[in-house]
């Protein structure tokens, strides 16, 4: 058998086998073996009729394209096995150059990573301040806590906007009651727009004990296709209206929402906390700038079929977030005024990008023979052990092979970075 490998214009690997009529019809007969028993043969058991009783009754070529695939394969392997220089990327696709009463010449394109020239990756020089915490940022966090800590208190008098109204509803279409159109005892903030239409509005004035026809049109795009674009009947009662009171903030809110007995000590973890946040932001910035200009002069012809996974992934992404927030990637695109093809076209820079830094961080690693150990992990999983007081071994023991993967890469990015960070100004 001869074989051909070589490197084709568009930067794939083209590897050419020519077998002589021996070689195919030992392919050939090892199909037969392997696979006889999947055919029919009058006269015979399944699995005892003769190779050319097969071909006679389902074709001469009854068996080449398993000769083909597992022969091929059988080479591939080995090849792949003792040369190093290439990486695919997919499968081979392969093609029968000629096949003739001589034998058969089989031509695979294989797709591999691509060549990466680096550029400067050490003594990069980047420019990150962590942003100075102020007394504004703390008193915004404060806030932040005093909101959460909201209680709502009843009140006499009518509903105005901003109160929150306790109220049963039961939405009808048609004089048709609706699934999901009916609550009790459900505490509904005034000017949130979280009901549909004018749902809200016709609620204001309305007194506890109160009943009402509140009348709708759900939106013509609405989720449940059953309730899009058609108008529809909520009898509503007030069971009771509620106001907002937030807690003073002082001594004993601060012991009430944190471990600390003062204001000015809350105040002062508040500032340290958003402290650490910043000094981590400012961390990952530093990371992302010096990656930024690593990849600023990285030499590296992406393949289409990298960046169309990365594009794919990236577009599947964005639907998933999507979809957790109630909203699909349709209804997006329409909300922004452009289509799904329109967003993933301006998504294609970003893919490429993507890849190549990817690949870019990939050739570092190899470069400088940053690895992960077994010690490595084992340290990990010990410390995330003793938080739940478990041994190291009891711990481990519980982590799928996909587990200790994700540990190992996590650890392994975690030492590139700190690698670069430590290395670039």
């Amino acid at each position: 058998m001869k074989k051909d490998l070589k490197k084709l214009e568009n930067k794939n690997m083209q590897l050419t086998l020519e077998l002589n009529k021996d070689e195919w019809e030992a392919w050939v007969d090892e199909a037969y073996n392997k696979n006889k028993g999947k055919y029919k043969v009058e006269g015979f058991r399944a699995g005892k009729a003769p190779r050319k009783m097969i071909e006679k009754a389902y074709g001469f070529e009854v068996f080449f394209s398993d000769a083909i695939a597992d022969g091929f394969n059988k080479v591939y392997i080995e090849i792949l096995d003792t040369d190093k220089s290439f990486t695919p990327i997919d499968g081979p696709e392969i093609r029968v150059d000629k096949f003739d009463e001589n034998g058969i010449t089989i031509v695979a394109e294989i797709p591999v990573m691509p060549e990466v020239k680096l550029g400067k990756y050490t003594g990069l020089k980047v420019n990150v301040n962590p942003e100075e915490v102020t007394d504004k940022d703390v008193e915004i966090e404060l806030k932040r806590v005093q909101n959460q800590n909201t209680r709502l208190v009843e009140k006499d008098g009518a509903i105005e906007n901003g109160d929150v109204a306790n109220i049963d509803f039961k939405g009808s279409i048609d004089g048709e009651y609706f699934e999901g159109g009916t609550a009790e005892g459900y505490d509904l903030e005034i000017g949130s727009h979280s009901f549909i239409d004018t749902f809200e509005d016709q609620l204001v004035g309305l007194k506890t004990g109160d009943t009402k026809d509140v009348m709708v049109k759900f939106p013509e795009k609405y989720g449940a296709e059953n309730l899009a674009g058609k108008p529809a009947k909520f009898e509503v009662k007030v069971n009771a209206v509620k106001v907002k009171e937030l807690p003073e903030i002082n001594d004993e809110f601060a012991s009430n929402v944190s471990e600390f007995e003062t204001l000015d000590e809350y105040k002062k973890h508040i500032k340290e906390h958003l402290g650490e946040h910043a000094k981590e932001d400012a961390k990952i910035k530093t990371q992302n700038e010096i990656i930024n200009k690593i990849v600023e002069g990285v030499e590296c012809d992406v393949p289409e079929l990298l960046a169309k996974r990365e594009l794919d992934a990236l577009m599947q992404d964005m639907e998933y977030r999507l979809m957790y927030q109630g909203a699909s990637l349709e209804a997006y695109a329409e909300y922004i005024g452009k289509t799904v093809d329109e967003i993933r076209e301006e998504r294609k820079e970003d893919a490429v990008k993507s890849v190549k830094i990817r690949l870019a961080l990939q050739e570092i690693l190899n470069a400088e023979k940053i690895d992960v150990t077994d010690k490595d992990i084992d340290k990990y999983v010990e410390n995330i052990a003793k938080k739940v007081n478990k041994s190291l071994e009891e711990y481990k023991s519980t982590l799928t092979d996909e587990r200790l993967n994700y540990i190992k890469n996590e650890l392994l990015m975690t030492k590139l970075l700190d690698f670069l960070v430590e290395n670039n100004k």
